[in-house]
């Protein structure tokens, strides 16, 4: 997991020395297992913290054209072969940062569009006398930054900015609510006011005291003709993925949940270890207890038994969630949406320990695959009612709702009657339907939370209208139900809380998911391909035949964390939680509703049994809060 780091002095004449870059590169120490540089000319520094997870040499940064360019880069290009043919280079060992510079000499500011893999890089281009910045299609590499007449600074992580002299560190109330709301609804705006995130698919150029934003790429359905097969090309291409995800170094592994997606990632890349006369891949799993709701332990032993992978079972028995969380909220630099990361660092720290530098996870499955579940709204909507009644009758038990009642459901929404109630309805109804509905929405999502003080202040209720809810002409189509899944902040959000987990540990880790060719692929794809005879991710159940054992490609569930959170939360944190919440609870009366809070604590203590989702997020999100609060103000836990 390497590291970025860079700063430029709004005054030209002024030197940038080594004295910050330094500094930064220090914060970021965790990032520089195999070493650390810098360059300097003029106002301008870049920095480098270099772990080698791609067999190249040296941390850079590197430089070109006479000097005239240089470039810091976190970055692993999947398309090499491709853009050496574009380029004209026969010089395969050229490095995948100098590769990034080549194709900025060629093609300007449009070179991120001819760009697949991860990457974060910052190019000083000294003819310009600019900074050009540009950060991965779906956001997998992270990209903070300041900008004051001053300074401009830009880190892989908040801290190396914050350590600077001038940055404020005033929190951001937009932040908070969206947090507390669950909506990472503004893809620019971080825990700190002063503070931005450059977006995934952007480009940002600095220049003459401005900082310019473009978004280079917009998630699209591929337009390349599929094959006959769509489940034959969904595995070419998915096995490409995780090849490219394998280069560069032996020290790769993988998780293993037992789940669908990172049992085929296991699967593929164990097969291609053992092709290539590698070791055994190592894989990584947490076993629960016997007969605990988060017990997978038979589908992991399904794909060992099938396979041949080094595994390494890691037992999770007294889960606490809130352990170790003041090093969490360190490590994150702010509050997170995960409330299983203490769970995946767990991972995290036992590869590491194992040797392991690159870890493949099966992260993003759901989204990138897709339920299909936009496709029983299509069915509907074309009056295909014996189709749709087919399919939910294979899909009752994944729904856990019975069959009559889901299809009446479809029936009132689509059926003939609603048809001429539509037509009949008056302009006042759609107004009503554009405003009451999707305020009814916000209102059960985040009002009992949220501190509606707050909510008026950051314009909660907006934001929420706007992204924090699926619209009705959305939910109709699977196409579009689709891309509005790949394109929420949640994405890349869950990408920055992976990395600075990861990085702690020495760990990168990488998702064959999320591969562009196969997102663009997946998107193309008709809903049927998708949702069939009641299974979710059609395509990919198909594609693994032959690969993933049958319980395992077939399976229908999926573990709800819910319960284990509650036994968690309430076995092991009881004295915290009521400390937090009710005697010392005024730290977050500005931002949370105390009194529903209050009494939905109050609940999960009587009835944990019957502990909903927005119950549990209700209480996490506020121990979070205030846990984070005490620490950037210095106030002992």
């Amino acid at each position: 997991m390497s590291g970025v780091v860079g700063i430029i002095h709004g005054d030209n004449g002024r030197p940038a020395g080594t004295g910050d870059i330094q500094e930064m590169l220090l914060r970021m120490r965790h990032r520089a297992l195999d070493g650390s540089s810098w360059w300097t000319e003029g106002g301008v520094a870049l920095g480098h913290a270099w772990l080698d997870t791609t067999g190249e040499d040296g941390p850079g940064p590197l430089t070109m054209a006479g000097g005239k360019l240089a470039i810091t880069a976190d970055c692993r290009l999947d398309n090499r072969d491709e853009l050496l043919a574009r380029l004209g280079r026969r010089d395969r060992s050229m490095t995948d940062a100098a590769l990034v510079m080549r194709a900025y000499l060629k093609w300007g500011e449009a070179c991120p569009t001819y760009l697949q893999g991860d990457f974060a890089f910052a190019i000083w281009d000294g003819e310009r006398q600019a900074l050009f910045c540009a950060r991965d299609h779906f956001g997998v590499k992270p990209f903070y930054y300041h900008s004051s007449g001053r300074r401009f600074a830009f880190a892989s992580e908040i801290g190396p900015i914050l350590a600077l002299d001038g940055v404020g560190r005033r929190l951001s109330e937009h932040q908070i609510s969206g947090f507390l709301a669950g909506l990472p609804d503004d893809p620019q705006a971080t825990p700190y006011a002063e503070i931005f995130r450059l977006p995934a698919r952007h480009s940002m150029t600095v220049a003459d005291r401005q900082v310019t934003l473009r978004r280079y790429w917009q998630i699209e359905p591929s337009q390349r003709p599929p094959r006959s097969d769509a489940a034959e090309e969904f595995r070419h291409l998915f096995a490409q993925s995780v090849e490219n995800r394998m280069r560069g170094t032996p020290a790769v592994g993988a998780m293993l949940s037992g789940g669908l997606d990172s049992s085929s990632i296991a699967c593929v890349a164990g097969l291609r270890a053992a092709a290539q006369r590698n070791p055994r891949l190592k894989t990584f799993s947490l076993v629960f207890d016997k007969g605990s709701s988060m017990d997978e332990k038979p589908f992991i032993d399904a794909v060992l038994d099938d396979n041949p992978l080094d595994a390494t079972l890691i037992a999770v028995g007294n889960y606490a969630p809130f352990a170790e969380f003041e090093r969490i909220l360190e490590e994150q630099e702010g509050t997170f949406l995960a409330p299983g990361l203490s769970l995946t660092r767990g991972l995290y720290r036992t590869a590491g320990a194992k040797g392991v530098k690159v870890l493949l996870d099966g992260h993003g499955g759901d989204e990138v695959v897709s339920q299909g579940h936009g496709h029983l709204h299509e069915l509907a909507n074309a009056g295909r009612w014996l189709e749709l009644w087919r399919e939910l009758h294979s899909a009752a038990n994944t729904y856990g709702e019975g069959m009559l009642s889901l299809y009446f459901k479809f029936l009132t929404i689509y059926g003939p009657a609603w048809r001429v109630a539509r037509m009949r309805s008056t302009a006042r109804r759609v107004v009503g339907k554009l405003r009451r509905r999707p305020a009814q929405a916000a209102r059960v999502a985040w009002a009992g939370l949220v501190n509606p003080e707050l909510a008026r202040r950051t314009d909660l209720s907006e934001r929420f209208h706007r992204c924090g809810y699926m619209p009705a002409a959305v939910t109709a189509s699977e196409a579009l139900t689709h891309r509005w899944l790949l394109s929420t902040g949640l994405v890349p959000h869950a990408f920055e809380v992976l990395d600075k987990a990861a990085a702690n540990f020495g760990v990168e880790p990488r998702y064959p998911f999320w591969d562009k060719p196969l997102v663009e692929f997946c998107l193309a794809l008709p809903g049927e391909e998708k949702l069939r005879d009641g299974f979710g991710r059609h395509v990919l159940r198909r594609a693994m035949q032959g690969i993933l054992p049958p319980p395992v490609q077939w399976r229908r569930d999926k573990i709800d964390f819910t319960a284990n959170l509650v036994k968690g939360m309430l076995g092991n944190h009881r004295e915290l939680l009521d400390r937090l919440l009710i005697s010392d609870s005024e730290r977050i009366a500005p931002y949370v509703n105390l009194p529903e809070v209050n009494a939905v604590y109050e609940r999960l203590l009587s009835q944990p049994e019957q502990a909903t989702l927005p119950d549990v997020q209700h209480v996490w999100r506020s121990v979070s809060l205030s846990l984070w609060l005490r620490q950037v103000e210095g106030s002992p836990a």
